[in-house]
């Protein structure tokens, strides 16, 4: 019976209106070219806010094959969610953790500590745990004192369950490499460095660098310095620097028209009617909005594709309704798809464009991506 009723299923398999689709060799290769640029640092990608709104799982199950340090995560729920699909990559966690949520069970993870009641607590609760000490470089935001290291050290010395398996830190501007700031931020971190070694302790990583970073590939100047970079935006394809071709976008976020509607010169559309026909125009009608993560701020700016044709958002982008000008598409149908956010960086729909055009940066774009839309992987 089992068996009948998912055969059946299987038959009528849910099809969803809008769909994410997650690019595997773009991913790959990101992660082969990044770690390429330096072969003396290991590249850890960072999987918080939902992978940037890629998807958690399904970027964890692709980049396991590539035997990664660590996947850095933010969170003891995004670690959790990771080690339910038995991922074979070690887990980072870099945020805060809620010592009580440590009680529950022994858990394989290792942490980022900046915070001393929090060594306690690992020591407690989690033994034989490893830690990754966080340096407050200079950026002012988490992170222990420089002022304060030596206390944390002295901790960690009469700690014998912990395991010091890193140090680390983060730099406030990398894509300013010579800039007062990180130089300062650099000196100090070979400071801290040098105290751990002063202490006779010997962390296996060293990890300051970031997307950013790692771009920068001026790591001959700081020789030793690191040999892991946590990187993010750049395993995805994004390239902060916006100067690099060799990385490629993995996510592409795809809809359909609902709707096909004509109006006549003068009509209004959307909310407040923002938007006033200036011709005779035929509009689609596709269902997602802001709450999919279309932003609002693309409202009458941002574009979309259609059959290869550019056309525009007109109206205001509701929460689960955006409105487009299909006038110029070929015998447009309901059902046709809609590229909303294209993977390639020179469309004018391009997560990087949709950005600018919302004076915003693409990971706010893509960690809006909503959880519930469906990912697939092609």
């Amino acid at each position: 019976m089992f068996n009948t009723l998912k055969r059946v299923f299987s038959l009528f398999s849910y099809s969803p209106l809008n769909q994410i689709e997650i690019s595997r060799k773009n991913l790959i290769a990101n992660y082969k070219y990044l770690r390429s640029i330096n072969k003396n640092i290991k590249i850890a990608p960072v999987l918080k806010s939902n992978a940037y709104g890629h998807g958690i799982l399904e970027v964890a199950k692709i980049l396991d094959q590539v035997r990664a340090p660590f996947y850095c995560v933010d969170s003891i729920y995004e670690a959790y969610e990771l080690l339910k699909i038995e991922v074979k990559t070690p887990i980072l966690i870099m945020g805060y953790i809620d010592p009580e949520n440590l009680k529950v069970k022994k858990l394989p993870f290792s942490y980022s500590v900046f915070d001393l009641k929090m060594l306690s607590h690992l020591a407690n609760y989690q033994p034989d745990c490893r830690i990754h000490l966080f340096i407050d470089t200079g950026m002012n935001r988490e992170g222990v004192a420089l002022e304060q290291l030596s206390i944390y050290l002295d901790q960690i010395k009469k700690l014998p369950q912990i395991k010091f398996e890193g140090l680390m830190s983060h730099l406030a501007s990398a894509e300013l490499m010579e800039s007062v700031q990180n130089l300062r931020q650099i000196k100090n971190f070979n400071i801290a460095k040098d105290l751990v070694k002063k202490y006779n302790l010997h962390p296996k990583w060293f990890h300051l660098f970031a997307s950013k970073g790692i771009l920068q590939n001026r790591f001959t100047k700081l020789k030793n310095l690191t040999n892991m970079a946590r990187v993010g935006m750049a395993i995805f394809g994004i390239d902060p620097l916006g100067v690099n071709e060799n990385l490629k976008p993995v996510v592409k976020l795809k809809s359909k028209i609902v709707q096909i509607k004509r109006v006549g010169k003068g009509e209004l559309v959307g909310y407040s009617g923002t938007f006033k026909a200036k011709k005779d125009m035929i509009l689609g009608i596709l269902p997602l909005g802001y709450n999919d993560g279309v932003d609002r701020r693309l409202s009458n700016r941002g574009s979309v594709k259609v059959a290869s044709v550019v056309c525009p958002i007109i109206g205001i982008v509701s929460m689960n309704i955006t409105t487009i000008d299909i006038t110029n598409v070929l015998n447009p149908k309901i059902g046709d798809e809609v590229v909303v956010f294209s993977n390639t960086p020179s469309d004018p729909n391009s997560l990087e464009n949709a950005a600018k055009i919302c004076k915003t940066i693409p990971y706010e774009i893509l960690v809006h991506l909503a959880p519930s839309t469906k990912r697939v992987v092609v």
